[in-house]
Parts: C-alpha cells; structure tokens; sequence
C-alpha cells in the first residue's frame, strides 16, 4: 500500500522543463537517469493490468451440494474465491468434496463464456448392513429382490441404499417376504422375522403294521408314523412285501394336525392258470366267473373256495381249491362228452347233412352228438336249405322228419298275400299255375263272334286290385278329372269307379304308380300314344285279358257263364247291372233285378266273387292290357301268359257295366273293343309278382 500511496503522491509533483543549452563539440558522458525505483512502478503497473483484466473476463460461479458440505477443492486453473462465489476464467476444471457417509465426489466441469454460473451435485450414500434376527432359530436363504445375497453372522453387508423387497426362505416355512428401506452410509439396521410353519403333523396307521410309507419314490417312514409334511396335495404309496401296494391322496393345511387311521392293504392276490380239453370251457372260482379257458386269472388268496370247470355237452368238473398269496396254480383239465343219439329222415333223401359246417354225409342217418347246441344245416340244390339249432338229448333218442322246399315253392310262399299301391289301393296275390280256356262255344246263346275259344295257361304270379280304381285314387294322378253325370246322375264320387278316361289315361296312371315305387314302367308312351310294352317289367299294368278270364271265370277248374251261375236273371247282390233302378235311363234291362244304383256305384257294394275280388262283372266294363285280336278257329295250342299282340287298332274291353242288361252283355265271355272313353267304362290295376 506504501509503494501505491508513493507512486500516487509522486504523479502528483508538476515537472518543470529546462533550458536548452547546444552541444559543444566535445561531449561529456551523463550517467544514466533508470533507477529501481521506476522498475517497482512498472511491475506494479503490470500486476494492475493484469488484474484489470482478470476482473473483467472472469466469471462468477458457484457450487452447491446435496447434502451441503463446505469442504470443496478444484483444480484445473487459476480462480479467486470470493465469499460465496468463485472467480474463474473459462476453461475446464476439477472438483472434489466430501462427505462422511457418502461416496466422494470427484467430477470435472468446464466454465463457459456466461456472466454466472452455477453447479449441484449430488452425494451418493454408501452402502448399508442389514442385521436379522430370525425367529425361530433355522438355516435361511436370503435374496435381495432377485438376487441371492450373503449372510454372515445374521448380517447381509453392503446393500445399496434405498428401497428393495427381502425374501427370507427356510426349509418347511412359508418365505417371509417384505419391503425394506436400506439407509446406507456405512450405517447397520435391524430386522425382526417370525417365520410361519408350513407344515402339519400327519399321524398315520396301518394294517399291517410296519408299513413303509413313500411320497415320489423318497421314503418318509414306517407306520405307525408321524410325519411333518408341508401344506398342498401328497400322493402318499404304502408298501409291505406281500401285500399290494396302497395309495392315498391326502390335502394338508399348514399347522391343521389330522390323523390317517388304519390303511388297509390286501393280501397279493393268487394266481390261477386254466387249460382244457377242448378249451372254451366256462371257469368259476368261488362266486366269481372268471371267463373261458385258456385263463389266467387273479383270486382271492389264503381260502378254500369251489372251483368249477363247464362246458355245454361235456360233464362239468369241480373241485375245492386254495391258491396262496402271490403264488400260481396251474391246472389242466380233460371234460368228458355227453352223447345223445339222434336220426334224421329227410326228403329228398339224397340232400347233404351238415353239423356246424361240417359235411356228415347223406342226410338221412342216425348220428351220435354232443348234448350242447348243435347246428344242423341241410340243402340240395334246387331247393331251399334247411337250418335248425337242437339239443340231443343224453337219455331219449330223438327224431327229426325234414322235407326240403323246392325253391319254386319258397318262391311262392315268401310273396305277401295282399299289397297296397301308392294311390290307396289293394291288390291280392294269384298263383294260377292252371290251364283253362277263353271264349265259348258256338251254341252258346248269346255268343258273339269274337268269343273264339282259346287254350291258355297262366304260370307266373300277379297281383289283380280287390277293385276298380276310383275317383279319389285317380285324381292324385290327375287332380282335375270329372268323370261326369248322367242324366243329373253323378259318376264323380269318391268311392266311384272312374271312368271317361282313354286306355291311355290308364296306362300312364299305371306308369305313374310304378315312378312313385322305383319300378321299371311297363308301357312306354310317346306323344299319347304306346310305343311298346315291357313284358318283363314288375312295374304296374292293366290286367291281361287271360288274367281277367282267370279271375272272373275259372272257379274251382270250372268256367262260369254269369258271375252268379248258368241262368238268368241275376242273383240279390250279385253286381251292378242294367235293372229296374235303371230303367228310365237306359234302353234294355233286367226287369226282374233291382240293384238299387241307376248308373255306377261306390266300388265293393256287392258281393265279392269266388276269388275274393269285387266287381268284374257290372258296376263298370274294365280296359284291359290286350290290344284287341280275332284269332280265327278252334285253337288248341295252348297260350302261356299271353300279353296280346304288339301292334293293333283297339284294345280289349271286358266285362259288363250297370249300362247293361242283355244275355250277351252279362255274360263272362262277353268281349269288347275300342279306344274312346265311356261313362260305363274305367280299370282296375294289375301288376307281376316277380
């Protein structure tokens, strides 16, 4: 301050100049004026530019620290500390600080070109230890969050500090699991822990005693036991040589003590081994079937119990037997047959016998056989084969009289006797298998000239409907049929024969009912007109002509000439013809015959003939499937299951109809022919049985 106050004082002294005085030529040497003391007042001239300009590019920073601590040292670079700030020069630095009871703080930093500035830091605690006490007093594992950690003398050291979760685990304890708080800074904590029990008691009893008893193949004792066994579900084997192995399935709650008393555990069962002669042999053991032999069986050990061997038509075997625990009898056995005699006669006597599918020869014979079921089966070709379970019998000898079906009759009697058609309609069964003849003779009164007699013979079956097909079975076929009136009359009821209808409305209505079942259709018509027939078809169909002859005629191998006999007038309720009740609409009728039904009536009003079917003759003439034919002479070739021909103008008309009344007209050769519909004129359905 001395040497500042001096140079202030000596700037303040006024310097007065001197008097020039030329040079001479000799020149005197001055000494020199420099002294120390200006070479002081330059240095100190520096040092306050120096600081001048220090003060004005330094700048003012300030430190704090969290938590606050005063003891900070930088280096790096020339500063001047101020009272709470520093003055420092841009450039980068170094600071340390410490704190007890965290970790030192050692970081560098770099002053920028801004006015103030300011730094924070923040301590980082050191770790902390962590002391626990354990009740009860057992080995624990410890993790710290996830991670496994040392304990050492109860003490788990160096745990960072802050929150963490601890995991505290003992063998048959549940874990302990709880939230901590480490403070750290070197500073030990304390932590109580009660552990809770995971376990129960389990008392257990056996019979037999001395029972080992095993949990996943480890071996937890020997009854009677008292076991520790942790809470959840144990399957628990018990095992003693011997005997079978026992499991029990048992919950335990943690501290709930129970009881198991008394696991029974059965002797080992024996084993019994069956073999007989022959084999198939029924086995029982006590109350116990046990199956067919060859067996091999388990049983009930250590008792006596009946066994019993049987077999059907060998003498049964039997015996009281013990099989021992774990041990196998074996036992083979030869039944005895028991015989019965037994004789066939059989015709034809030629036919093969066989006893179940074996091939004993002629079946006509006496055998001796084995009283069990026997299968008897006997056949020849051509005819049906014979089969029959019997039983011989061991004290009686036994007969069985046999006479094989030839096929043509099985045929027959496997045909059902009366079917129904899709419209509603029934038709019966007829096995002609007769020869019979057509036509009449020439003296008949009455006889037209198409009436020549013909020799025919009908082999195969067919069905003929009961009746003539009515009004409510056509019009499914065709729903808007009328089939008229006469004179204010009907012909449309339900129950009436239909009629104004062509041959070929009635072939197709035949042809229809064969599509609805699946049969191949007999007539094959294009553009309303036939084409041809199928002979061979099982499809439905107008009568043929010889059928209708057959039916209607040959009662009892005699031909009728009337439904009701051989003379006029008819017989009460023999049909419905042109009679009294008709009078007033038609031409000739039967003046002593009253039918009561002017025009047609419902179908099956009258008696039913010899045959069983209704109305051939009256009520209305019928189409049948023939096209019409004049076949000239007396023929006596005989005609089997004629169809008619192929090719013709007309078709066959049979029958008389309640329009009419003459002798020629009644009778049952009366024949007639055409083509267009009538009001006296409908059909009834027929059809072959194979």
């Amino acid at each position: 301050m001395d040497k500042d106050s001096n140079f202030t004082n000596n700037s303040n002294n006024i310097i007065k100049p001197s008097n020039f005085v030329p040079s001479s030529e000799v020149v005197a040497h001055k000494k020199s004026q420099f002294s120390t003391k200006h070479l002081v007042l330059v240095i100190l001239l520096c040092i306050s530019i120096f600081a001048l300009l220090y003060v004005f590019t330094a700048k003012s920073v300030t430190f704090s620290t969290m938590p606050a601590s005063k003891n900070i040292t930088l280096s790096g670079g020339f500063y001047v500390k101020m009272s709470d700030y520093y003055l420092m020069l841009p450039g980068k630095y170094n600071l340390k600080s410490d704190k007890t009871g965290y970790y030192q703080l050692d970081t560098s930093f770099e002053v920028t070109q801004e006015q103030n500035q300011s730094f924070d830091y923040e301590f980082t605690k050191l770790p902390g230890n962590l002391k626990l006490i354990v009740k009860p007093k057992v080995k624990v594992a410890v993790k710290i969050g996830s991670e496994s950690v040392d304990l050492i003398d109860g003490i788990i050291k160096s745990i960072p500090a802050g929150d963490h979760t601890l995991v505290v685990s003992a063998n048959k304890y549940f874990d302990y699991e709880t939230p901590i708080t480490i403070v750290g800074k070197n500073e030990t904590q304390n932590l109580t822990i009660d552990l809770s029990p995971a376990w129960a008691q389990i008392g257990i009893s056996s019979t037999p005693t001395e029972t080992k008893i095993f949990k996943d193949g480890i071996h937890l004792g020997t009854t009677p036991a008292l076991l520790d066994l942790l809470q959840g579900a144990h399957s628990l084997v018990f095992k003693k040589k011997g005997y079978q192995d026992v499991q029990r399935n048992i919950d335990v709650i943690a501290l709930k003590n129970e009881t198991i008393r008394d696991v029974h555990l059965e002797k080992l069962l024996g084993i019994l081994k069956i073999t007989s002669s022959p084999s198939g042999a029924s086995v029982t053991y006590g109350d116990e079937f046990l199956g067919k032999t060859p067996i091999l069986a388990n049983v009930v050990p250590d008792q006596s119990a009946s066994l019993l061997i049987f077999k059907e038509g060998f003498k049964q075997h039997s015996q009281t037997l013990i099989v021992n625990s774990n041990t196998q009898v074996n036992k083979n056995i030869s039944l005895s047959p028991i015989l019965g005699d037994v004789k066939f006669k059989v015709v034809p006597s030629d036919a093969l016998i066989y006893i179940n599918d074996t091939l004993m020869g002629r079946a006509s014979q006496d055998l001796t056989l084995s009283v069990k079921k026997q299968n008897i089966r006997i056949e020849k070709s051509g005819y049906v084969t014979y089969h029959k379970d019997i039983l011989p019998n061991p004290t009686l000898a036994q007969t069985f009289s046999i006479q094989l079906k030839t096929l043509e009759q099985a045929k027959w009697e496997n045909m059902k006797p009366i079917i129904s058609d899709p419209s509603g309609g029934k038709l019966k069964l007829f096995k002609p298998k007769k020869t019979f003849y057509a036509g009449a003779s020439r003296r008949e009164q009455g006889r037209r000239a198409n009436e020549i007699k013909r020799t025919l013979n009908l082999s195969r079956p067919f069905y003929l409907g009961f009746t003539e097909v009515t009004n409510k079975q056509f019009k499914q076929f065709q729903s808007e049929h009328s089939s008229g009136n006469v004179k204010g009359k009907s012909l449309n009821g339900i129950h009436q024969p239909v009629v104004n209808i062509t041959w070929i409305q009635a072939a197709l209505f035949c042809n229809w009912l064969s599509d609805k079942e699946k049969l191949n259709n007999v007539y094959d018509i294009k553009d309303n007109k036939l084409v041809s027939f199928d002979k061979n078809a099982t499809g439905y169909r107008l009568p043929t002509e010889a059928e209708w002859i057959w039916s209607s005629r040959f009662i009892d191998d005699k031909m009728l000439k009337y439904p009701w006999g051989d003379s006029l007038p008819p017989a009460k309720k023999s049909g419905n013809f042109a009679d009294i009740s008709g009078a007033a609409i038609l031409g000739n009728v039967q003046p002593k015959y009253n039918d009561k039904y002017p025009v047609s009536a419902p179908v099956a009003s009258f008696n039913k003939n010899q045959k069983g079917i209704y109305d051939l003759a009256g009520n209305v003439a019928e189409w049948s499937h023939d096209l019409y034919e004049i076949q000239t002479g007396l023929s006596s070739k005989v005609q089997y299951d004629p169809m008619g021909p192929l090719t013709g103008d007309y078709h066959v008309i049979r029958g008389s109809s309640w329009a009419h009344g003459t002798r020629t007209e009644l009778r049952l050769s009366f024949r007639d022919y055409g083509n267009d519909k009538r009001q006296d004129l409908g059909f009834r359905i027929a059809k072959y049985a194979n």
